[in-house]
């Protein structure tokens, strides 16, 4: 399950890095991922590429809780993250401002 969730998101990644581009270069960013039944994993955004790893990050900005489906949705662009988030799909701990940096690399792709 982690491979489809590593794929969907470096697929989107991608697009975002086309358009984003020298802006993604200077972010050095980790969010821990709480999905219910699955591992927890952290999404590492560093020098303009994203890495995601299984486990617990030691220095992870914010942590983001949700069911699979909801990760699902936001990786599929068929929901917002903010919206997930205002909704109570998704909680927040930490520093909630961050998230913007992720919320940004869905936008820019969904514009298309």
């Amino acid at each position: 399950m982690i491979e489809e969730i590593r794929n969907k998101f470096m697929n989107v990644f991608s697009k975002a890095k086309e358009k984003l581009g020298d802006e993604m270069s200077t972010w050095n960013k980790v969010f821990q991922f709480e999905i219910s039944g699955l591992e927890p994993f952290y999404i590492e955004l560093k020098g303009g590429e994203a890495n995601i790893v299984e486990g617990k990050a030691p220095n992870a900005l914010a942590t983001l809780s949700m069911d699979l489906d909801v990760l699902n949705q936001i990786l599929d662009l068929q929901l917002d993250p903010m919206v997930a988030f205002m909704r109570g799909k998704m909680r927040i701990t930490g520093n909630v401002m961050e998230t913007v940096h992720l919320r940004k690399i869905f936008q820019v792709v969904k514009e298309d």
